[in-house]
């Protein structure tokens, strides 16, 4: 399988976290080894996705082929939006993240987070538009982290620098009626783990972990006017060109 090649990209401005801290080369260096770790490490043992992620040298460093990821201070179409990524009029992925609303640079709810979920969701669902069904009436959006967006574990960079990344689904998951695990770090018995109690099903957790279903159609309709957001996301309602929030609205148009 050919890697996807992502680029972060400092758009900051000097703006800070809501611990005073900055974006740096070195620090978006960490994030990238971190999250490259792990794409091409425990992710990659499962999905088979595979990810090179670089640090661009100014805002206009991106190649050809490459996927960017901006950190900007806020996000001014997504009000109180931590981070969403989208995909371009050519069909190409991009994500944005402001960093003004996370917490510190590599902690639980840091930006280093914000870039695993969006770069693992990516992986596992380019198009924003894949469900599973539960067999039983109900489609379930195809994404690698929502349902267990709050848990985090750390990555250890070779100069020593701990940096959380998201928690993850494994295949298990999206499979009515298999056994668990159902989340990589139930799998991995890594502390913190909060497993989903059955596939298809959200993980426990209060302001935090989520998925987006829908009731399925008859063959003439796709999809059903019925669908919601099980659990709590973070940061509120999904922005409308969020992966979530484009579902949702995708789903209203054909309800």
């Amino acid at each position: 399988m050919n890697a996807v090649k992502w680029v972060l990209i400092d758009g900051s401005g000097g703006a800070t976290t809501q611990d005073g801290s900055k974006l740096a080369t070195a620090v978006l260096a960490n994030i990238a080894e971190a999250v490259t770790s792990q794409v091409n490490g425990e992710f990659a043992a499962e999905w088979g996705a595979r990810a090179t992620v670089r640090v661009g040298a100014n805002p206009k460093d991106i190649q050809p082929g490459e996927w960017a990821y901006v950190f900007l201070p806020s996000l001014p179409d997504a009000p109180g939006a931590s981070a969403y990524h989208d995909i371009n009029g050519k069909g190409v992925p991009f994500s944005l993240c402001a960093i003004q609303t996370c917490r510190d640079l590599y902690g639980p709810n840091g930006v280093s987070v914000d870039a695993s979920h969006e770069i693992l969701e990516t992986a596992g669902d380019e198009g924003a538009n894949l469900f599973a069904n539960d067999n039983h009436g109900l489609l379930h959006a195809v994404e690698m982290c929502d349902a267990v967006e709050v848990q985090t574990y750390a990555k250890n960079c070779k100069n020593g620098t701990v940096v959380q990344v998201s928690n993850w689904l494994l295949r298990s998951w999206f499979i009515p009626g298999a056994a668990g695990p159902y989340d990589y770090m139930s799998l991995a018995k890594l502390p913190g783990a909060v497993a989903p109690p059955d596939s298809l099903k959200t993980a426990p957790g209060h302001g935090g972990n989520y998925q987006i279903i829908s009731k399925a159609g008859t063959a003439k309709q796709a999809f059903a006017a019925e669908h919601h957001i099980d659990g709590t996301r973070r940061k509120g309602k999904p922005h409308w060109s969020s992966r979530a929030g484009r579902r949702l609205a995708a789903l209203e148009q054909m309800g």
